[in-house]
């Protein structure tokens, strides 16, 4: 599959998501298009049921819009099989929650292992993306976590669990970032620690979607894309 012209890190055209409830739909997503290139950081802003994050779902393949495409890296996201979506998430995708990053009963590395387990079967499933060149080891010291790879979740600080999310999301090495409200629950001191963690990898040629409510995450935009009521609108 070939990417249209124009290509980019990652890539959506004419986005809509329809959600239903018996006889009431809802129009989450109203022809959203965008395009991020290698190092670039678009922000998503926009009130709560804008539809900031049913957009990064359809743009990670964890949801299908119901009209549109999205592209990564020169491959379609959108409208293929569940496998695939997830071959190319494994291989050129990391995902950042505001919560829920980590598993609660394994250690950091154990936690980045495991992810890279993962990885690793579903490109051999797929037969797709390049294996990760950097060890688990050097992405937690990249977060600066190389001391904490023996902890378990519970026992990190509000930032150390900031980071080790950040960890889990790079852990395959993905060309594109997708961070939904990844500093919502931060003190203003470690959203800055982290926001200089994601301008360093954004230098590194990692492209970045992140949807937030923070007026400090918008500042480090080079992008901004203002959504309401699923549609993009003028900030």
């Amino acid at each position: 599959m070939t990417a249209p012209a124009g290509e980019t890190a990652i890539a959506a055209h004419d986005l809509y998501r329809f959600f239903r409830a018996g006889d009431e739909e809802t129009l989450a997503l109203r022809g959203i298009s965008l395009s991020v290139a290698p190092g670039e950081r678009l922000v998503v802003a926009g009130p709560s049921g804008s539809g900031k994050s049913t957009l990064l779902a359809c743009l990670a393949g964890l949801d299908e819009p119901d009209g549109g495409s999205v592209w990564i890296a020169g491959a379609r996201m959108s409208h293929r099989p569940e496998a695939e979506r997830s071959a190319l998430r494994a291989s050129r995708v990391g995902v950042l929650y505001q919560q829920g990053n980590l598993l609660g009963h394994l250690t950091i590395a154990q936690n980045l292992q495991l992810v890279r387990r993962l990885g690793r079967r579903r490109r051999a499933r797929a037969n797709t993306g390049a294996a990760p060149t950097r060890t688990p080891w050097d992405v937690l010291d990249a977060v600066g976590l190389a001391n904490r790879s023996g902890a378990y979740p519970a026992e990190l600080s509000g930032g150390e669990a900031a980071r080790a999310g950040l960890a889990v999301a790079l852990a395959n090495n993905p060309a594109v970032l997708i961070a939904d409200e990844p500093t919502g629950e931060l003190d203003s001191a470690t959203e800055r620690r982290l926001l200089a963690l994601l301008g360093n990898l954004a230098r590194a040629g990692t492209a970045m979607v992140i949807a937030s409510h923070s007026p400090a995450v918008l500042r480090t935009a080079d992008t901004a894309l203002h959504l309401r009521d699923g549609s993009a609108v003028a900030a």
